[in-house]
């Protein structure tokens, strides 16, 4: 909120960087588009040149201060000498003196006058989670609130106030204060700064969920605790976006937990209760407006970009019912149409229906008019997951006590013969069934005789076992797995011929973690090529585009014959203090299955997503079922361009980003690397020209970038073995260890290396037939004589429609049909101008002659 000329409006940020501002009854004012996309992480309003006017503050990922006036005009920006990751902004006012703070990834806490003009810096433990100033001591005299992160859910390094002429600390709390046992435990999630007792001293707010159940916690400038509140377990909701505000003409908390909103009293009393769980819209923000005495909540965590205002001057104001607006009713409307679309598709004379299978490892129950589709085929399977509890002292004699170590998740009390009598009643059932089966907090959910067991007496029914998350490559229990687990599951698998093993990683782990040598041995060996399924959180890894490409590279160079899709609703930006979870549209789920599938995946692993509105995901199986999206052979993908191969990977480059708990890893050749600042602190921040994701795939920042543009085509990555099979093709390909480039035996700087990325990757491009600028995109060949383009909006939590151009380079099209619309579509010369629907995709068939 902020007040110009008298009037209150609502400065908003985008995800992008971009920022706007509106009039109350909904006028936009001004709207200026970012120029460097990064996340903005947060927006402060304030008189900064004392015009009687609130301008506008900004702090961007990009590593840039951003201050504008009231009217949308520039007035400057401040950047660091050094990349940094700018996430919390505060101002301070005393005595007419403007300060402003900001702070990052950096260890630092910066300060600004009021022209952004650098005045100081102060180092500082940890990474910056909040800033906020505030008369937490004084009623005349403003001071700064500082929290610093370790980890990147709990666990702050500093917590307390700063004089904001000294910085010296006034006061703070140690992690161990028993006062604060409970809310060192939860994941905080909104911050916000408020005198809810009316004593003349702001407190500070702390919204959060414990294991997925909210709770509310209120501190004074004395670390008491003023105000708490835990919601039922009967609330619980995992992942569920969590914020709130203090409304001080009610004297009230509101605190959204997913689709629940709780009114409470300042002491954190239950007062009222609106929503259900998995249920109502989901709001991103909040803000008070006290000119009019409403609440206005800001969009929708799916992506809207509607604002709903809540009167205040109801006694019954949390009972407000509000019709979707905005960008995601477009969104909605446009999946509603692609949905029906699909149900009344027939394949084409010229497309074959595949011999091949979906394979879906989900709870979700399909619709009939799906199962009544019959383009492909869709086996549904379901996925459990014992916990055996067999004597573990063989284990123990090869590698230790670490063998003992088990999952804090789960409780151990299926014996063996309880888990093969599970399996041999699917089999009699005739249930489809996969056993998840390790974890890298313990690798022996299921042991190695059970598992045999188990392929044994369901050789019909057994569709395999997931792993998660085992990348250490120093553990002795990965090490057990890899080389004794993994021959005698290939031969009892084999036997079986239907299980695979279902390997589960995010952060890079397909581009660059299994290019260890252990993990090297049993990806990229041949050994296991038939039954391994490399499968990435592909909805909550902020590094997606990498183990996107690193998967398309196994299978088109020949390393695996299969990968899967991971459809997952946690963390969806990969920093889980600011997650915006619980999207109600099956949008970002739907496309990022569609992008996997248009590159080779048949195979789902897919967690139930309560959240999500029906039809939800029967729309990508019914695009799987009607052979829309159909079943892709390596050979047929007609999109890939020029070839990244790795040599000799940087180890300490990959155990830096696979250690994704730990915040405090800031270094500033961080930005210097082919994958760079993809180390969890980076969260949000832009990525250089120079770096793989931008120059061959056109990612722009580390965050939500689940859906990389590929302007030059994908360009996939795979071992330097893959040198050979490239050379004979004469396609083209460039070199680096994934921190620096290699040329010959010379290692080149990434900064420098970038020219030779650049440089391939058009090499690359000038040979397909075909090359999008604008979405997500696949061409597969179909037939001799017709290719399917899968077009996709690329914008994971950010829909739009999308303006895009497809150039038809090496051979021109007899025909171009819409295949769900009908529409035929005219070339202009070698190119055609196609428009991709909000959070929604098109599906377009080139004939040639």
């Amino acid at each position: 909120m902020a007040s110009v000329r008298g009037e209150s409006v609502v400065y908003i940020g985008e995800l992008d960087g971009s920022v706007s501002s509106y009039t109350l009854k909904g006028d936009k004012l001004w709207r200026q588009k970012t120029d460097a996309p990064a996340v903005l992480f947060e927006i402060e309003s304030a008189d900064i040149n004392n015009d009687g006017n609130d301008d506008l503050l900004t702090a961007n990922a990009n590593g840039t201060i951003y201050c504008y006036d009231s009217s949308g005009a520039l007035l400057w920006t401040f950047a660091s000498d050094h990349k940094v990751r700018f996430s919390e902004i505060a101002v301070v006012k005393n005595n007419g003196k403007t300060q402003i703070f900001a702070g990052g990834n950096d260890y630092k806490l910066y300060e600004l006058d009021a022209k952004g003009q650098f005045v100081s810096e102060t180092k500082i433990e940890g990474i910056v989670r909040k800033i906020e100033a505030g008369n937490f001591f004084d009623e005349d005299n403003q001071s700064l609130f500082l929290m610093t992160y370790n980890h990147d859910k709990f666990r702050w390094d500093f917590m307390g106030f700063l004089d904001a002429d000294s910085k010296a600390v006034i006061k703070n709390v140690s992690l161990k204060d028993k006062r604060l046992k409970e809310l060192s435990k939860v994941m905080v999630t909104d911050i916000n700064v408020s005198d809810i007792n009316d004593n003349k001293k702001d407190d500070i707010l702390f919204f959060s969920d414990n294991a997925f159940t909210a709770q509310f916690t209120a501190l004074d400038s004395d670390f008491n605790v003023i105000a708490k509140f835990k919601g039922s377990g009967k609330d619980k909701q995992r992942y569920a976006h969590s914020q709130g505000a203090f409304l001080p003409s009610r004297n009230e908390i509101m605190f959204q937990h997913g689709g629940i909103i709780y009114v409470l009293d300042n002491q954190g009393k239950l007062m009222g209760k609106s929503g259900t769980k998995y249920g109502n819209l989901v709001h991103n923000d909040f803000a008070f407006a006290p000119q009019t005495n409403q609440l206005i909540a800001a969009g929708e965590v799916d992506g809207g970009n509607a604002l709903y205002f809540y009167d205040l001057n109801d006694k019954n104001w949390f009972k407000t019912n509000f019709e979707k607006q905005g960008r995601m009713f477009e969104v909605e409307q446009n999946l509603n149409a692609l949905y029906e679309q699909t149900l009344h598709f027939k394949l084409p004379s010229y497309q074959k229906k595949s011999d091949k299978e979906w394979v879906m490892i989900t709870s979700k129950k399909t619709r009939p008019e799906v199962d009544k589709l019959k383009g492909a085929n869709v086996k549904y399977v379901i996925q459990k997951a014992p916990k055996e509890s067999t004597d573990r002292s063989h284990l123990v004699a090869l590698m230790g006590d670490i063998a003992l170590k088990k999952d804090k998740r789960g409780k151990y009390q299926d014996t063996r013969e309880e888990i093969v009598q599970m399996a041999r009643d699917y089999e009699a059932e005739g249930q489809p069934f996969a056993f998840w089966a390790g974890h890298g907090n313990d690798p022996f959910y299921i042991q190695i005789e059970t598992l045999e067991k188990i392929l044994e007496v369901a050789p019909n029914t057994c569709y395999g076992f997931v792993y998660a998350e085992m990348d250490k490559v120093n553990d002795p229990r990965v090490i057990h797995f890899v080389k004794e687990y993994m021959p005698r599951l290939a031969k009892a698998i084999r036997k079986n011929n239907k299980a695979k093993l279902y390997f589960r990683y995010k952060n890079m782990f397909w581009a660059a973690t299994s290019h260890l040598p252990l993990w090297k041995e049993m990806f990229f060996s041949g050994k296991y090529n038939d039954f391994l399924v490399p499968a990435s959180e592909d909805t909550s890894n902020r590094i997606q585009d990498l183990n996107l490409a690193g998967r398309v590279g196994m299978q088109s160079g020949g390393y695996v014959d299969d990968f899967g899709m991971r459809l997952v609703d946690d963390n969806p930006t990969s920093w889980r203090p600011l997650t915006p979870g619980g999207q109600n549209s099956v949008s970002p789920y739907l496309r990022q299955g569609v992008i996997m599938g248009a590159y080779g995946s048949r195979y789902g692993i897919i967690i139930d997503n309560n959240f999500i509105e029906e039809p939800g995901l029967n729309i990508l199986f019914a695009l799987m079922k009607s052979g829309v999206l159909p079943i892709v052979e390596t050979e047929n993908i007609q999109s890939i361009g020029a070839w990244h191969l790795i040599k000799e990977v940087d180890e300490h480059l990959v155990h830096s980003v696979d250690d994704h708990h730990n915040l405090k890893q800031y270094k500033k050749d961080d930005s210097n690397a082919v994958f760079s600042v993809g180390q969890m602190h980076w969260a949000g921040t832009s990525v250089p020209d120079y770096d793989y994701s931008n120059a061959a795939l056109g990612v722009k920042y580390r965050w939500l970038n689940y859906l990389p543009e590929m302007p030059h085509g994908i360009i996939p990555i795979a071992p330097i073995e893959s040198s050979l099979m490239l050379e004979k093709q004469n396609v083209p390909y460039f070199v680096s260890n994934a921190k620096v480039g290699i040329l010959g035996d010379e290692r080149v700087p990434a900064n420098t290396f970038g020219k030779m990325i650049t440089k391939t990757v058009a090499e690359g491009e000038k040979v397909l037939p075909i090359l999008v600028k604008g979405a997500s995109w696949s061409v597969i060949k179909i037939d001799e004589n017709h290719s399917r383009l899968i077009l996709v909006d690329p914008g994971y939590i950010d829909p739009q429609e999308r303006k895009v151009t497809v150039n038809f380079q090496n051979k021109k099209p007899k025909s171009i049909v819409d295949i769900l619309s009908n529409e035929t579509l005219k070339v202009a010369g070698e190119t055609i101008e196609v428009t991709v629907p909000a959070g929604s995709m098109r599906f377009i068939d080139i004939a040639y002659r």
